[in-house]
């Protein structure tokens, strides 16, 4: 069990960088379109129009995850029907089930990230010593 605390708190983090760097992106990403539409437009149409493309984004991604798990049928919506094993297995085979769709087609991203999070995490000694401790206060 506490093999399984420690691989759910890595993935936790992981999935925490991942964010928060796409979060940033995102950040950056509007600030090149805000740049951009203002040498076009007025100042505050040029960031109107960057913040109504980003919602319509972010809308476009809702509405994509709405429909990859909405044909679940009522008894896998219900938790009641199911142990909190089955629970965690059937949220786990999902997940692992996305991911490598998404590894297989996307070969190169995958292992450009994989790279980069080895690397991200040999070469910062606080960020090493912050998992290391969290596993051994796990194991």
């Amino acid at each position: 069990m506490r093999r399984f605390f420690a691989k759910l708190t890595i993935w936790l983090a992981l999935v925490l960088s991942a964010v928060l760097t796409a979060l940033i992106a995102v950040g950056y990403f509007m600030f090149a379109l805000y740049l951009w539409l203002a040498e076009y437009l007025v100042p505050p149409a040029a960031a109107l129009i960057a913040g109504v493309l980003v919602l319509l984004t972010a809308a476009l991604l809702a509405f994509i995850a709405s429909t990859m798990f909405g044909g679940l049928s009522i008894r896998d919506r219900n938790p009641k029907n199911l142990g909190a094993a089955e629970t965690a297995a059937d949220i786990g085979s999902l997940f692992s089930d996305h991911v490598k769709e998404f590894a297989q087609m996307n070969r190169g991203t995958s292992l450009i990230t994989a790279l980069i999070a080895g690397f991200a995490v040999g070469f910062s000694p606080r960020l090493r010593g912050l998992l290391l401790s969290l596993l051994k206060k796990l194991t």
